[in-house]
C-alpha cells in the first residue's frame, strides 16, 4: 500500500495525541519510579549507568579527567553487545586513541536488552587492516582462526553461515572473508565426519500437547512427543557411539574409548525442556 504525502500527514496528526499521552504516561512512571527509589535509599543497573553517565558528561567533571588519565588502555569484551550509554561512558573516559575492543556480531543475542550491535559494525567497516592502514586510521585486527575445533566442524559451520547469514539475517554478509579458519592442530583419527540429523515430525500423527507447568499462556504449549521423540534419537545415538567405543582425543593428542563423561547434551532451555522428558 503506498501512502500520498497528505495521508500520511493525516496518519502523524491523528497519532500525535496518543504518543503525546504515551511520553506523559512514560515520564510520570519514570518520576514515580525513581522517587520510590530515592525513598527507599537503592538502585537498579540503569541507574548505576546512567548516574555514571551524568557525571562524567559535565564539561568540567574532575571525574573524567581523573579516569582519562588513570586508564593507559581500555579493553571492551562482547564488544557486539555494548548499548549506547556503556559506549559514551567509556568514550568519555578514552584518551581517543587507547581503546581495544574484541568482538563478534555472528554472538550478538542482546538487541531485547538494549544491546546495539550497529556500534560494532560502524567500526568493523570503517577501521582498516594492517595493510591499508594510514597514520590517522583506526586499526582492525581480524581473528579468524579458531582453535578449538577440528577442521571437519569449522567447515560445515562455515556452509551453514554461509547459506543463511545476511545483512537482513545477522547484520553481516557471511562470506569466505568471514570463514573460520583451522588453527589447532590435532592429530588424524578415524570417521572424523559431522552429522546433522533432521527429525521429519509432518507426517505423524497429531501430537499430544501439554502445558508447560509454570506457564498456562496458550502461546506457550509444548509439543512433548516431538521432545521424546528428539530425546530417543540421542539417546540411542550416545549408546551406539558408547557400545562401537568410539574413539576421543585426550589432551595429550593421544586417543580413549569415549566415556559418557566426553558427551554433552545442549537444549535451548534446559529447566524447561528437560522436566518433560
Amino acid at each position: 500500500m503506498r501512502y500520498s504525502s497528505e495521508e500520511a500527514n493525516e496518519d502523524i496528526k491523528e497519532m500525535y495525541e496518543i504518543l503525546s499521552n504515551v511520553k506523559r504516561l512514560v515520564l510520570e512512571f519514570s518520576e514515580k519510579f525513581a522517587k520510590i527509589k530515592q525513598d527507599k535509599n537503592i538502585m537498579d543497573f540503569n541507574d548505576i549507568e546512567h548516574f555514571a553517565l551524568n557525571i562524567l558528561s559535565k564539561e568540567e567533571s574532575s571525574a573524567k579527567n581523573k579516569y582519562k588519565e588513570k586508564y593507559a588502555e581500555i579493553l571492551i569484551d562482547e564488544y557486539q553487545d555494548s548499548n549506547l550509554v556503556q559506549e559514551y561512558i567509556l568514550t568519555t573516559i578514552s584518551k581517543g586513541n587507547n581503546t581495544f575492543m574484541v568482538g563478534d556480531v555472528k554472538q550478538s543475542i542482546y538487541k531485547f536488552r538494549g544491546a546495539r550491535p550497529e556500534l560494532f559494525l560502524d567500526k568493523y567497516e570503517t577501521y582498516k587492516n594492517k595493510e591499508n592502514l594510514e597514520k590517522q586510521d583506526d586499526l582492525k585486527i581480524q581473528l579468524f582462526k579458531n582453535f578449538r575445533s577440528r577442521k571437519n566442524i569449522l567447515d560445515i559451520t562455515n556452509i551453514i553461515f554461509d547459506n543463511i547469514m545476511s545483512k537482513s539475517l545477522g547484520d553481516i554478509d557471511y562470506n569466505e572473508g568471514e570463514y573460520l579458519n583451522l588453527g589447532a592442530e590435532y592429530p588424524e583419527g578415524e570417521n572424523l565426519k559431522t552429522e546433522i540429523n533432521i527429525i521429519d515430525l509432518k507426517d505423524k500423527e497429531e501430537s499430544i500437547y501439554r502445558t508447560d507447568i509454570e506457564n498456562t499462556d496458550e502461546e506457550e504449549t509444548e509439543r512433548v512427543e516431538d521432545i521424546v521423540l528428539e530425546a530417543k534419537f540421542v539417546a540411542n545415538k550416545i549408546k551406539t557411539l558408547i557400545e562401537t567405543g568410539y574413539m576421543v582425543c585426550n589432551k595429550d593428542k593421544t586417543y580413549r574409548k569415549i566415556t559418557y563423561k566426553d558427551i554433552v547434551v545442549l537444549l535451548r532451555s534446559p529447566r524447561k525442556y528437560s522436566t518433560n522428558i
